[in-house]
């Protein structure tokens, strides 16, 4: 009875149309309102699924020069923040936080490594930083023992018509130390 679809973007999708035809024709009224209901709450679901696949996360640790570094992989027409923005004009800016841990010095903030571009967003009337295609960002650090560290990473992904709402997801690094370095 489900049927399985091809969407524009080439990903499966479910028809579930022939379902709620069944349905309709063996529920009362008042069992309709609830299926009506449940339908409409696989939709949503499926659609909010759908919308976070436009980003690809990936975080590593780098042991020499030691560091962590994130690599996030944008779908073509969806743009990602930078980390410098000024978050008084509207857009979330990306945000990197680690939590302490007495096993690793964190010698600063984590800086973006690939080139942001810049143009005026009328959506927001003010000149606006923002990554297409892939963003890289580092951290340098010096571990003393092996450890993970963790941390939280908030963004906002827009595209020429919308913005999907800001979301905050942790992340967990494996570091190790590395006799090459030592703390400055």
């Amino acid at each position: 009875m489900l049927q399985q679809i091809r969407v524009s973007n080439g990903k499966p999708r479910h028809n579930l149309l022939p379902i709620f035809f069944v349905i309709s024709g063996i529920l009362s009224s008042h069992h309709m309102r609830s299926a009506a209901l449940l339908l409409s709450f696989f939709s949503l679901l499926s659609t909010c699924a759908h919308a976070q696949e436009k980003i690809q996360w990936d975080f590593a640790f780098v042991p020499y020069p030691a560091s962590i570094q994130i690599i996030a992989t944008i779908e073509n027409g969806w743009h990602l923040y930078a980390l410098n923005l000024d978050p008084n004009i509207g857009p979330v800016p990306t945000q990197i936080t680690l939590e302490k841990n007495n096993a690793v010095k964190i010698f600063n903030t984590f800086e973006a490594t690939s080139k942001a571009k810049q143009s005026y967003d009328p959506n927001f009337g003010a000149e606006v930083s923002y990554f297409e295609n892939t963003f890289q960002a580092s951290n340098r650090i010096f571990v003393k023992k092996a450890t993970t560290v963790k941390g939280e990473l908030t963004y906002m992904l827009c595209d020429d018509k919308r913005c999907l709402p800001p979301k905050t997801i942790p992340f967990e690094v494996k570091v190790t130390p590395n006799k090459l370095e030592k703390p400055n």
